[in-house]
């Protein structure tokens, strides 16, 4: 995709093409920024038909100002095909809200501003970008970022679903390599002298979920975008961190913890209530390390402040992705259910049994429940069910 970054027009004009299969339907659906003025969508130098509703408010829980997209499919014969998409995002409008901001200062656009044709069901694709900008601008994002001489490249050869560029003029990178991980940092304002830090803890995480779910042979590469605007937040993608904060903190080895997590605890669906599969894992994994190695007091605290806020939540079972207490529910209220499970079956067959739901690679409540039973007793997996429910 090539893109250009007008930051005084607030303005993203993109042309790009996307490698699309069809499935054997006669139609494709995706989102794409609401504030956005279609110009082409062309197969082999031909038209090919749309529709963009931008009125309809969409019930998606991270991309709710995106516009649907409907794409014909050009061709009788149903194999993948080149489609080239040529359009213009307007980012001067509804910007603020999580995980997107497009001022002088800061831009920060991917997956939650919908700057690119999004398809719910495509998590594992690769991509190559080309980004122009204003020149006092710097480019980074959640691939591998390479300055040319009169634009920015950034090729993502892992597979995922996001396309992250942050850009500003003040943005830093740092590189640093320990053995066989390789850690690249971009920041803002963020205290140089609390890179270290991160970097090394970093690595304590790292290994210390390592041994309890599972290593990951080979190099490990890792990028932190370090988020400079105000507010609290971070969300990880493959090989990638993004956290708000402005210095080094406790704060910030949490957000490490939970988000690093997330290379293990990814797999259910993140648009229904299945999420709790991937969010209270990642903050029960975010507590384990917090009880281990960064300290009892602020683990019993964090505990005590999460049994507060989880009395008035609603069930984990079926609760609406996009309901206000959502957050509460599948982070806080779903870790307390899991730190309750490690008690009952201690810490070694708690072990032993989140090891299991890894390789099986378990993505839904269902299959969950089945292996809790087979690993423990039709007693435990009857109180987790129940407590699912209330």
């Amino acid at each position: 995709m090539d893109v250009k970054i007008d930051v005084d027009q607030k303005k993203v004009d993109v042309n790009g093409t996307l490698l699309i299969d069809f499935k054997n339907q006669d139609s494709i659906t995706l989102y794409l920024w609401r504030n956005t003025t279609m110009y082409k969508v062309i197969s082999e130098k031909n038209n090919v038909s749309f529709t963009f509703d931008t009125l309809k408010a969409l019930p998606l829980p991270f991309i709710g100002n995106a516009g649907k997209l409907v794409v014909q499919n050009p061709k009788t014969r149903r194999e993948s095909q080149q489609i080239q998409f040529e359009y213009s995002c307007d980012m001067s409008r509804n910007m603020a809200g999580f995980g997107k901001t497009f001022t002088d200062e800061w831009i920060e656009m991917g997956y939650y501003a919908a700057w690119y044709p999004v398809h719910e069901g495509s998590r594992n694709f690769i991509s190559e970008v080309r980004i122009s900008i204003n020149k006092d601008y710097k480019i980074n994002g959640s691939g591998l970022v390479t300055r040319m001489n009169n634009y920015w490249q950034m090729d993502q050869p892992w597979e995922t679903f996001d396309i992250l560029i942050v850009a500003s003029k003040d943005l830093k990178t740092k590189k640093m390599e320990q053995g066989n991980i390789r850690v690249e940092t971009a920041y803002a304002t963020f205290p140089e002298t609390d890179i270290d830090s991160l970097i090394i803890t970093f690595s304590d995480v790292l290994e210390f979920f390592t041994t309890r779910f599972g290593g990951q042979s080979g190099e490990v590469y890792l990028k932190f975008i370090i988020d400079p605007t105000e507010g609290l937040g971070a969300y990880g993608r493959k090989n990638l961190i993004r956290i708000k904060a402005s210095k080094f903190s406790n704060y910030f080895k949490r957000g490490i913890a939970h988000e690093l997590s997330h290379s293990w605890w990814q797999k259910a669906d993140k648009k229904t209530w299945q999420d709790w599969l991937n969010e209270s894992f990642a903050e029960y994994s975010m507590l384990l390390y917090m009880r281990e190695r960064i300290g009892r007091d602020l683990y019993n605290e964090t505990i005590e402040t999460y049994k507060k806020d989880a009395r008035k939540m609603p069930p984990i079972w079926g609760i609406e992705r996009t309901s206000k207490d959502a957050y509460t529910t599948l982070y806080e209220k779903g870790s307390l259910l899991l730190i309750a499970l490690e008690q009952k079956l201690g810490k070694e067959q708690m072990s032993a049994f989140l090891r299991l739901i890894i390789d099986k690679s378990i993505n839904n409540t269902a299959d969950y429940l089945k292996i809790l039973e087979e690993s423990s007793s039709k007693e435990i997996k009857d109180w987790f069910e129940d407590q699912l429910k209330k």
